[in-house]
């Protein structure tokens, strides 16, 4: 019976203490479900940490291909533009020039009174027009953005000559010796004659002929056929040429020359040599490395590069050789040139060609550059990530160490008798502590169960009326201090079996776990009312 009293006073202690702890203890204090929240919220962060590592190395997360798109689609919004306003700026110079021409024809043949026809088979006369009409020559490439300036007129100095159907009268300048994109310096006189040149203090280019070869101008036939209002409908761009007798590529621009009624006496317009084009459009730095700018005819998806303009291609070996493949991309187009890929975007300009391709404006830069970009903004990422995933797994650590210290203090706590124990912050652990301490200073007083004992004991034993004679054997080994292997061996049954009936008792019982099991039946037992439960409600 004193044990039986002494049971029913812890019990009865126990309540008074949580009493006082809800009171006392727990004012303040954090509780476990809350720091096992912030714990396991630290480690879905670490988790989240490795998800972005693995994303990051292999490459989900780079949005360089974005940004690289933005990049060149931006730059070559300003190739486009600088290409069009060039080409649109020499193309009015064209006009004006060819309307100058046109004037000083007219006037020079009529201050003589002669035909046009009259010109050929007259190396003083043409000398005499070419005379009067470099000085207008010289001052539109002046203020051109040009390397150089001509005009060439349907007549010549000889008919009976061979080439007499192709070589035409008229003047080429040229600047000699260019080294910047601001043309400046001498001026060379490529194609005229010589008493023109002299007359108007020019030297002569070392690769100078008196007339102009027309069959090396493409389009000159179709510009010298054209019929129209405007001359800005007769305006035709060549291709990528080379020049007569030098090492230089050029592209001309090439407008009608009409007299007065109105019929094309000839063609005139601007020169753009491939060296002056490359110092006009230098390459652009950026964080993929130097975009190049090309001028190119357009065949499909191909680019014809051996007719196209190349602005500088300083670090890159890309040369005016061969075609050029384009591959459309969601960001960007690739272009394979020789095997070789570059990265941009390209854009048809206005412009009419002699040969009828369209012009595309092309901005790119090599894909080497590209990737070095994307393999720095990997390892960005890649370190990013891993820097996150160690500072959330240290934090997780950190966490971790301080919620499980205040338990092993509180539990050490409980076994000591000290009465002067310290709070560990923790309300579960600082109550069942206080729990311990009051029911070693306390006697018990009272006989009875409190009711609220009372009815959950009782209420226990009414719900093993429901087991089995197999799951109340079990039960008892349970109560005698066996294991499940234990059980299994005295039963001869297997383990998955036991367990089985485990999982039945728990439930006919009510309990969540075996921890509560044997917490239950040392209650019981300590109430003298174990054998009670084992019997099913049996006395």
């Amino acid at each position: 019976m004193t044990s039986n009293k002494n049971a029913k006073g812890g019990i009865a202690v126990l309540l008074q203490s949580r009493r006082l702890a809800k009171t006392d203890i727990s004012a303040g204090n954090r509780s476990i479900g809350r720091s096992l929240v912030l714990y396991w919220l630290c480690m879905a962060l670490a988790m989240l940490a490795a998800a972005l590592l693995l994303l990051s190395v292999t490459g989900v997360l780079s949005r360089t291909a974005r940004q690289f798109g933005e990049t060149a689609a931006l730059q070559q919004n300003n190739t486009a533009a600088l290409f069009t306003a060039q080409m649109d700026a020499l193309s009015a110079q064209g006009i004006e020039l060819s309307e100058t021409v046109s004037g000083e024809l007219e006037r020079f043949l009529a201050c003589r009174s002669l035909s046009f026809d009259a010109l050929n088979d007259d190396p003083t006369l043409i000398a005499e027009l070419e005379t009067a009409l470099i000085p207008s020559l010289e001052t539109t490439m002046a203020g051109s953005t040009c390397s150089g300036v001509y005009f060439c007129l349907d007549a010549t100095a000889n008919t009976s000559l061979p080439q007499s159907k192709t070589s035409r009268m008229g003047v080429y300048l040229r600047y000699s010796g260019l080294r910047s994109a601001h043309p400046s310096g001498s001026t060379a006189c490529f194609r005229g004659t010589v008493d023109a040149a002299r007359a108007n203090g020019l030297q002569l280019h070392n690769r100078w002929n008196p007339e102009l070869d027309t069959s090396l101008i493409p389009g000159y036939r179709q510009v010298m056929t054209w019929e129209g209002d405007r001359l800005s409908g007769g305006c035709l761009w060549t291709e990528r040429v080379p020049l007569l007798d030098t090492w230089e590529n050029v592209t001309l621009l090439c407008v009608p020359v009409r007299d007065g009624s109105g019929t094309v006496r000839g063609v005139c317009g601007m020169e753009l040599s491939e060296l002056y084009f490359g110092l006009s459009h230098s390459t652009v730095s950026g964080p993929y490395g130097s975009f190049v700018m090309l001028l190119a005819p357009m065949n499909g998806d191909t680019l014809l590069l051996d007719k196209a303009m190349l602005g500088s291609t300083e670090g890159t070996n890309l040369s005016a050789s061969g075609e050029m493949k384009i591959r459309g991309g969601r960001d960007y187009d690739t272009f394979i040139w020789n095997d070789t890929a570059y990265l941009g975007k390209y854009q048809i300009i206005p412009g009419r060609l002699a040969d009828g391709y369209p012009l595309a404006a092309v901005t790119l830069v090599p894909e080497s550059g590209y990737h070095n970009r994307a393999q720095s903004a990997r390892i960005g990422w890649v370190m990013g990530s891993l820097g996150f995933l160690v500072g959330m797994l240290a934090l997780a650590a950190a966490l971790s160490r301080r919620f499980s210290m205040p338990i092993t203090q509180g539990f050490a706590a409980a076994r000591s008798q000290e009465q002067d124990w310290q709070p560990t912050g923790i309300r579960e652990i600082d109550e069942l502590t206080a729990y311990f301490h009051s029911r070693l200073r306390e006697r018990p007083s009272e006989d009875a169960l409190p009711w609220q004992v009372e009815s959950l004991v009782s209420e226990l034993i009414d719900r093993a009326k429901g087991l089995t004679s197999t799951e109340r054997v079990i039960l008892r080994y349970y109560a005698e201090g066996y294991a499940v292997k234990d059980i299994s061996g005295l039963l001869f049954i297997s383990v998955g079996t036991v367990k089985g009936h485990n999982s039945h008792i728990y439930s006919k019982l009510g309990v969540n776990s075996y921890d509560s099991l044997k917490a239950y039946l040392d209650i019981l037992r300590r109430c003298e009312r174990l054998e009670e439960l084992l019997q099913g409600g049996g006395k």
